[in-house]
């Protein structure tokens, strides 16, 4: 089953839709098998069935995974991830208060008349019982890691086998790969890590954590680095998703940050022939955008007149600049990412990814070249700050 975020007729937020998978993979013994037939009313991609009587993985007739007691609701979109972590690296409370918060927020319809979506975050005793759904573990420190694919392994051996096909899996450590990359997932995969420990990232910002985890998490979701596509550091897209945010949030005209996925598509931008004046018109009101000019980023209100080229002036005809840092000049697109989210869990969790309908199932893969601490300097010289 794929389940994807849809425009609503007339109504200013979205609605969960339903689709089929291409291919259903047989479950194993401790995954239970989603059917093309099973009704799921909220569109996450939990049968009905589910969410009101709980999961019998292995079909013995008796409950192995209650989910109504973990917060699961048939009318209300939910999402589960277990938080396993490494000692002193698990987010503090009220990070994952922003977090929960962030995802309530998006401006997502459901069947019960209530907007958003409910993340279920388990960090287990370690966050009171607001975060406490059973799981949850710090695991031991182990400074290196090879990556995602090892996080699979500590999934098998720390996470409840029940919980496959229904819970993300993060591991919260301190490197992988011998690198300062902050962190790697699965393209609409079950499992991701975040890695922005002290090894590389000193003691990196409570921004750097949550965005992170929101970022990491959206490629389990199907997102990209350019939201369709793995174009980076884009002014028009306005997500989480885009590392010129990764690490700071849209900055907004009002004050603050919007740590989150786009929610609306903005305007494309030819760096080939670029309109100042129209800036990224209404559709961007209340947002802030980062561009760069021969490696220098600036700031400006997204809505408004913007000095692409930094030449002092707003040009009345068109000009041609580089201003996503990428040393070529092209059409920078920016998609509406719950478009193109897929909370769907379904077979993500196993060897393929049922990510599109189409007659043979899409390998998994890890999303790769994640932002360095090197590259967060680059681009984020004033909220980055040097290690010591």
């Amino acid at each position: 089953m794929r389940n994807k975020i849809v425009s609503a007729a007339s109504a200013g937020a979205l609605t969960l839709g339903l689709g089929l998978f291409g291919v259903l993979l047989p479950a194993s013994p401790a995954q239970a098998a989603i059917t093309p037939t099973a009704t799921d009313s909220d569109g996450d991609g939990l049968p009905d069935a589910w969410e009101t009587n709980g999961v019998d993985t292995n079909g013995d007739g008796v409950i192995d995974l209650d989910l109504p007691a973990l917060g699961a609701d048939p009318h209300r979109a939910d999402l589960f991830v277990e938080l396993d972590y490494m000692p002193g690296l698990l987010p503090s409370t009220a990070e994952l208060d922003r977090i929960r918060q962030g995802f309530a927020d998006l401006p997502v319809n459901n069947p019960d008349g209530t907007t958003g979506v409910s993340i279920h975050l388990d960090a287990g005793s370690a966050r009171g019982a607001a975060y406490d759904l059973g799981g949850g573990n710090e695991i031991p420190y182990k400074q290196n890691l090879s990556g995602v694919d090892e996080v699979r392994t500590l999934r098998q051996q720390y996470s409840d086998a029940n919980r496959a096909n229904v819970f993300h899996y993060a591991v919260f450590g301190d490197s992988y790969g011998n690198s300062s990359s902050s962190g790697q997932a699965w393209i609409n995969g079950l499992e991701l890590l975040v890695t922005v420990g002290p090894r590389y990232w000193g003691n990196a910002s409570s921004d750097t954590r949550v965005g992170t985890f929101i970022h990491e998490l959206g490629h389990n979701l199907g997102l990209t680095h350019g939201g369709a596509d793995n174009v980076n550091n884009k002014p028009n897209y306005l997500s989480i998703m885009n590392y010129s945010y990764q690490l700071t949030g849209v900055p907004q005209t009002a004050g603050g940050a919007y740590f989150g996925y786009s929610t609306r598509s903005q305007i494309s931008l030819n760096e080939a022939a670029l309109n100042e004046a129209a800036g990224l018109g209404a559709a961007a009101a209340g947002n802030q955008l980062y561009w760069w000019t021969n490696g220098t980023r600036h700031q400006a209100r997204a809505d408004a007149a913007i000095d692409w080229n930094w030449n002092g002036a707003i040009n009345a005809g068109t000009v041609r600049q580089d201003i996503n840092k990428d040393n070529a000049v092209g059409t920078l697109n920016a998609p509406n990412d719950l478009q193109n989210l897929s909370l769907a869990v379904g077979t993500k969790g196993k060897a393929y990814s049922g990510r599109t309908a189409r007659s043979a199932p899409v390998p998994l893969v890890a999303e790769s070249n994640e932002l360095t601490y090197e590259l967060a300097r680059q681009l984020h010289p004033d909220k980055v700050p040097a290690k010591r």
